[in-house]
């Protein structure tokens, strides 16, 4: 499967807003808000992103997440280590949301306040997951200063 090239996504300027949190409605669920400004537009709008319990769960195991993240934090203080592991899982859920966003910015976005559903974009998720899980771990890395992990294989 290819990807959309990214090139479209320079006409939006993206701003992390809050996430995850529960979702309401449906407790399987976690959402992230983004503020989101396309430059033809005269105001930004915020977009929330759904991703689903399961999902999250699935991908973490595929792109191996855990032993990726205590790899990185291995020569760390152990009180250290918890926290920046939580905050780890945070910024994972955030960056599986920020995908989803680029997702559905490629897509082409309303300017209005929305909620992008769990399943809209679910299977090509998976797929960029899949074919390129450091577009997830890259920022969590950058996010967290931390070097390179050395290699797991």
């Amino acid at each position: 499967m290819t990807h959309p090239a990214p090139g479209d996504l320079t006409q939006y300027r993206v701003t992390f807003f809050f996430g995850p949190e529960p979702v309401e409605d449906r407790p399987d669920h976690l959402r992230c808000v983004f503020n989101v400004k396309k430059r033809s537009w005269k105001g930004g709008v915020q977009v929330g992103v759904d991703v689903a319990q399961p999902h999250i769960g699935q991908t973490r195991e595929h792109i191996g997440f855990s032993s990726w993240i205590q790899a990185l934090l291995r020569d760390m203080d152990p009180e250290d280590r918890a926290e920046t592991m939580r905050r780890a899982d945070d910024l994972f859920i955030q960056s599986l949301c920020t995908s989803a966003l680029h997702l559905a910015l490629q897509a082409g976005l309303d300017q209005q306040n929305q909620v992008i559903e769990a399943s809209t974009f679910a299977v090509e998720l998976t797929h960029l997951t899949q074919d390129t899980p450091a577009e997830i771990t890259d920022r969590i890395r950058l996010e967290l200063d931390l070097a390179e992990p050395p290699d797991l294989a």
